[in-house]
């Protein structure tokens, strides 16, 4: 599937189109897919990396980015969003307050550096469900 980036805010880099566009090459795409990019050995316990979904609608539209992290102290943690770039509604969240997406492009242009830097290092197991 290609992905659609025309409609954004903003332009994604290259690197982190052609993750997506890699991943979703793996995965049957007769519908939207979420794509999920999880450190198995991520706990509240000992850190590591967070939680990430990519949701692209049929047409390779990215709908939203969303990164996960645990909230709370033990034993009562929960894996919550943390950020959340929602592009079809064009929003931000950061742990339930909302923003314009424009406000938070440098954040954006940050988080996608990491993730890209984290997934070329290998610390990501990719699955797919159908959106």
């Amino acid at each position: 599937m290609k992905v659609r980036i025309d409609f954004l805010s903003w332009r994604l880099s290259s690197k982190l189109v052609a993750i997506i566009e890699q991943e979703l090459s793996a995965m049957p795409t007769a519908t939207g897919m979420v794509l999920s990019f999880r450190d198995p050995n991520y706990s509240p316990e000992t850190g590591g990396f967070h939680r990430v979904e990519v949701a692209v609608a049929p047409d390779g539209s990215i709908q939203y980015v969303t990164d996960f992290a645990y909230y709370g102290s033990l034993p009562y943690c929960e894996l919550v969003k943390e950020i959340d770039f929602d592009f079809s509604l064009g929003l931000f969240q950061h742990l339930g307050r909302e923003f314009p997406i424009q406000a938070v492009r440098e954040l954006f242009r940050l988080w996608e550096s990491n993730f890209i830097a984290y997934y070329e290092m290998g610390v990501y197991t990719v699955s797919a469900e159908p959106f």
